[in-house]
């Protein structure tokens, strides 16, 4: 456990919210971006949750309607330690078999019969629909924003600035990296639709072996290589543009093994963790789940 800052220093809030992308089983071998069985996804969430909570930093948990209906007995009880339990939209792996691609290759007609579907069927095993979301592939198009608030979401964490894969309908280069109410036609855009979306903090002028950005996914490497960067380059554009409400949107996937200490893993989470209380002395650190951001939000730009 990580003792707590007891100066009274005004510093400036930095927000921290780790969200962890709880996706269906591998439905036939070889399929290597999704765990290989729910023993090993319930092994990933608890683990990840319960590393993160004893740190002092709730979890906010995007899961696919099938996993929320798996592990509902776990999720309630990592509810119960401060997560948070939002939906993750990811038609391929869905009941629904006429949809195979993502959700923002779609009409908005039919996104919103996905995003409907998804969110009874959680509703089913977890009693109450969600109210954050995200796209699987972080997919979206210009409607997808609309559709989601008129079905009741009122936070969301789906863009991922700098990225482009137009088959996926990942498309978001150029989009605004901090947290922001969305324009409800046009994604890349802050605007006065009151659905908080908070990106997911990259660095779109670092590029990956890929020719992706750096980003903060905690798969994608280790902290000096990758995630330093991402933070040092997201704090110094914040303070460079006066943003009032500063944010770090950090994810992961139940695929990695985060109950094995001695895993890449699990040492990269405990030293992004170590970097955090380096920044306390310059930042107030405020982790947050994705509902307890956009209440901050609210009250910090009326």
């Amino acid at each position: 456990m990580r003792e707590k800052r007891t100066d009274m220093t005004e510093r400036t809030p930095l927000h921290i919210a780790f969200t962890m992308n709880c996706d269906v089983v591998a439905l036939r071998r070889g399929t290597r971006d999704v765990p290989q069985s729910w023993e090993q996804s319930a092994r990933a969430i608890e683990a990840f949750c319960v590393r993160l909570t004893s740190a002092g930093y709730p979890v906010t948990l995007f899961l696919a309607h099938e996993a929320a209906a798996e592990h509902a007995p776990l999720l309630e009880e990592m509810a119960a330690r401060g997560g948070e339990l939002g939906l993750l939209l990811h038609p391929p792996t869905m009941e629904l078999g006429r949809f195979k691609q993502d959700l923002g290759t779609y009409s908005a007609e039919d996104q919103r019969l996905i995003a409907d579907f998804a969110a009874e069927r959680f509703a089913d095993a977890l009693g109450s629909r969600p109210r954050s979301v995200r796209t699987g592939k972080h997919s979206a198009s210009d409607t997808t924003f609309k559709v989601l608030y008129d079905l009741g979401f009122r936070q969301g964490s789906l863009s991922r600035p700098g990225w482009e894969i137009p088959r996926l309908g990942m498309r978001w280069r150029g989009a605004y990296p901090d947290a922001h109410y969305v324009d409800p036609a046009d994604r890349l855009r802050p605007g006065e639709l009151p659905f908080f979306e908070l990106p997911l903090s990259t660095d779109p002028e670092q590029r990956q072996l890929d020719g992706m950005p750096y980003e903060l996914t905690l798969e994608g490497g280790t902290l000096e290589a990758l995630h330093r960067p991402v933070v040092e380059r997201r704090l110094s554009d914040m303070a460079a543009a006066g943003t009032a409400f500063r944010a770090l949107c950090l994810t992961a996937s139940s695929r990695i093994p985060f109950f094995d200490d001695d895993s890449p893993h699990a040492r990269t989470l405990d030293a992004l963790l170590d970097l955090f209380d380096e920044l306390a002395s310059s930042y107030e650190i405020v982790p947050v789940t994705l509902t307890a951001a956009h209440e901050r939000f609210r009250r910090m730009t009326r």
